[in-house]
């Protein structure tokens, strides 16, 4: 994700395949997330994969999409920065920092007001690491990378000893959660914001485990090709993008369909079991592997065909405002204050929604930049990160 923040970049200096990356990305991360929006703040439910149908959509999300396009997002958003902090000087740095304050603030927001899973506070947190390494060389950063790599290998797997051996009445639902679920369908407005406000700090730690030791892994590794332009031309690495494709894919594949099938097992106990803890956890633990191969393969298509995936570089320009708009729209749909359809579609239909929401705002950008040059919340984020630089002059 730049990951959800946008480089600051003139149209015409663009690199075409990151922007053709974070679009299609923004499909993965919606099907993701809708789950927590529309079936229970603790996504999967048994009664949502009851059927055939349903729980092979679940598997097909968990197996593509959980835990990889994040890790995509993440090695743009260190990429992008290259675009920013371009000789470590100080002008770059401060607008560096505010663009972290504005995705501080819009996560907070997003947390509390849409979707408490918010990766945009996460970003802003990491982010500020990742100022410490930008006048380093890139064999310390590549070091730090994989220092991050074995830290949330780590972790993952105390977590995974410590759930293991806990029982069945420690991993229920938390009495809080169960209140959030009861918010989201019933619930004002106001009563869904007091909700998620007594689940963030547990949200927060829970994104944190899972999340955070690889994304800066990824943050590392993008700032890194950055330097070194990899997403320009692509045809100067193409020997990496096939090792990538066939090691990532032949690897990653098998390695998630198993993580998925621990993460879906338990039926009536489906969430509350050690099993599908440590499904969840080593599907994140080896999603860089399969991330890598879609990154690979991406990129000998577009060497082979480069007008595909088109129809969606122009949305990888406005990002953040998709990222938000996607929760906007879910929570309209699913929320009691909304529709109220929360907790009433099944895996299938909620992934079908997702899909359409996704393809909605797809087109809503394009309509869009056939008038203005950003997405309306890249505008304001670009505005507030260079009034730090006006007042540098």
């Amino acid at each position: 994700m730049t990951s959800i923040p946008q480089a600051a970049l003139k149209p015409a200096s663009r690199q075409t395949f990151p922007d053709k990356l974070r679009g299609l990305a923004l499909l993965g991360i919606i099907v993701v997330n809708a789950p927590f929006l529309a079936i229970s703040a603790d996504g999967y439910t048994p009664a949502s994969v009851a059927s055939p149908v349903d729980w092979t959509a679940a598997f097909g999300v968990t197996l593509l999409a959980q835990g990889k396009f994040y890790l995509i997002f993440s090695f743009l958003f260190g990429y992008s920065a290259n675009f920013i902090i371009r000789d470590n000087d100080a002008s770059g740095r401060l607008r560096f920092r505010r663009r972290l304050v504005g995705l501080a603030v819009l996560g907070l927001a997003h947390a509390f007001l849409l979707f408490v899973g918010d990766i945009l506070m996460s970003y802003a947190l990491l982010g500020a690491a990742l100022m410490l390494l930008f006048g380093r060389s890139d064999r310390v950063v590549l070091r730090t990378a994989a220092i991050a790599a074995v830290v949330a290998t780590l972790w993952l797997g105390a977590l995974i000893l410590v759930v293991s051996s806990a029982s069945a009445t420690e991993l229920a639902a938390d009495p809080a959660l169960l209140n959030l679920n009861s918010a989201l369908a019933n619930g004002s407005f106001f009563d869904v914001i007091l909700a998620r406000a007594q689940v963030l700090s547990a949200a927060f730690f829970l994104v944190g485990s899972l999340q955070w030791g690889l994304a800066f892994s990824a943050f590392c590794l993008g700032l890194v090709g950055g330097r070194r332009s990899m997403l320009s031309d692509l045809s100067v690495h193409r020997p990496l993008w096939r090792r990538l494709a066939i090691w990532g894919l032949v690897i990653g594949l098998p390695l998630q369909a198993w993580a998925g099938w621990l993460t879906l097992q338990g039926g009536p106990s489906l969430g509350t079991t050690a099993e599908n803890f440590v499904g969840t956890a080593v599907g994140f633990l080896t999603a860089p592997i399969l991330a890598a191969g879609y990154v690979g393969a991406l990129a000998l298509l577009i060497m082979r065909r480069p007008r595909a995936l088109a129809a969606v570089q122009e949305s990888g320009r406005a990002t953040l405002t998709l990222y938000l708009g996607e929760s906007l729209v879910l929570s309209l749909l699913f929320c009691g204050y909304g529709f109220g359809l929360f907790g009433t579609l099944g895996v299938a239909a909620v992934t079908g929604v997702a899909i359409a929401v996704w393809a909605g705002l797809e087109l809503s950008m394009h309509l869009w930049f056939r008038r203005f040059r950003q997405g309306p919340l890249e505008w304001l984020l670009n505005q507030w990160t260079r009034a730090g630089s006006k007042r540098m002059s």
